[in-house]
């Protein structure tokens, strides 16, 4: 992970350049579907899941506003989100068969 200087610049570019959201999806997409992944224990589901993660993050990134927190710290609680919509989801499902 970057320094929060330097995360600040990439994020601030980000968000006027949609092209430099590829260098925020490469930063941190392996630790966003590790993490994913350790809570579905699925290896497609976490793929699916961390693709919505960072679309969402992409079609959001103009909302999003420094507070005393990293980056990172935002895209973990969009996968937290995911993954409860996803789990939510997968228990009516399986209530209803």
């Amino acid at each position: 992970m970057p320094d929060q200087s330097a995360e600040k610049e990439l994020i601030a570019r980000a968000q006027t350049d949609p092209q430099v959201f590829g260098e925020v999806f490469d930063m941190y997409y392996p630790a966003i579907f590790g993490y994913i992944l350790r809570r579905v224990g699925n290896v497609e589901l976490a793929e699916d899941i961390a693709s919505q993660v960072f679309l969402k993050a992409l079609k959001k990134l103009w909302q999003f506003q420094w507070r005393s927190i990293p980056f990172s710290a935002w895209l973990y609680r969009i996968a937290s989100n995911e993954i409860a919509y996803y789990l939510g989801n997968l228990v009516g499902y399986l209530s209803y068969k």
